[in-house]
């Protein structure tokens, strides 16, 4: 039988074989798809220190393959951080590490391009987090509940409106961004239920405590249609292209009546 320090000492060796070692200096491969490129989060945060100087001071990085080696120096770890671009380290930070959204309907790495973007900004906040750097600094909408993705189903249910409302912002897309404090993706038209349970509540349409509530997601159920949104089918989101090639209107997570406010035109549910 191996004795305790033998095998303690075998434990350690495959710790250590499983770290990348260079100068005298331990670095994370959390920044790489594989052993030997770098993802394209090691780049996607701008340098807090002047890019012209990191790129003096950090001299020879390769992208996507070969990162400065003057920022693996135990001495110059502290301004490598302020030049997380140049060497290739941004995902090393507090911003990158909650990751994203597992059953996210949209490629995160593949958009990483549309992270500030402001048109795409509801959607990349909502499930790409880690990938576009927002896991510190980001939107502040956070699940308090960690079950949350398990309940998906009453993000639209009125009975458990409320709850859902507070504890699991982020996973129902209840996040107020850039002042729009609407559901999912901004933007309206058709006079149509988003609650998938409307019929069931219809008896409270007219109770003062869900009112408000009912007539924002209930509006047919409650007969408060008005004006022009009277069902037409249109697309009523500009985003709609853009939504459609990454998977919206194939998308489990959005009821049908949500696929048909937004994009109903281009989602063929007219």
């Amino acid at each position: 039988m191996m004795s305790s320090s033998k095998a303690f000492l075998a434990s350690l060796i495959v710790i250590l074989a499983c770290i990348e070692f260079s100068n005298g200096v331990i670095l994370t491969t959390s920044c790489r798809i594989n052993p030997t490129v770098f993802g394209p989060n090691a780049t996607s945060c701008a340098d807090t220190r002047d890019s012209a100087e990191c790129k003096a001071i950090f001299p020879g990085g390769v992208s996507p393959t070969t990162r400065p080696p003057q920022c693996e120096k135990p001495e110059l770890e502290e301004i490598a951080l302020d030049c997380a671009n140049t060497c290739f380290a941004c995902c090393e930070s507090a911003a990158y590490t909650c990751g994203d959204d597992a059953l996210s309907p949209i490629n995160c790495t593949a958009n990483i391009r549309y992270c500030k973007d402001p048109s795409w900004n509801t959607v990349m906040s909502q499930y790409c987090t880690g990938t576009c750097g927002l896991c510190v600094t980001g939107t502040g909408c956070r699940d308090i509940n960690t079950g949350c993705k398990d309940m998906r189903s009453l993000c639209n249910d009125i009975t458990f409106n409320t709850y859902m409302r507070t504890n699991c912002q982020k996973t129902c897309n209840f996040c107020p961004l850039s002042g729009v404090s609407t559901t999912a993706f901004p933007g309206s038209g058709s006079c149509i239920d988003t609650a998938t349970n409307c019929a069931t509540n219809a008896a409270l349409c007219n109770n003062p405590s869900y009112s408000t509530l009912m007539t924002q997601k209930c509006p047919r159920t409650c007969n408060r249609c008005t004006g022009s949104g009277t069902g037409n089918c249109a697309d009523t989101n500009p985003n709609c292209a853009s939504w459609v090639r990454n998977g919206f209107c194939t998308s489990t997570f959005y009821t049908t009546a949500q696929r048909q406010q937004y994009c109903g035109k281009s989602c063929n549910l007219c």
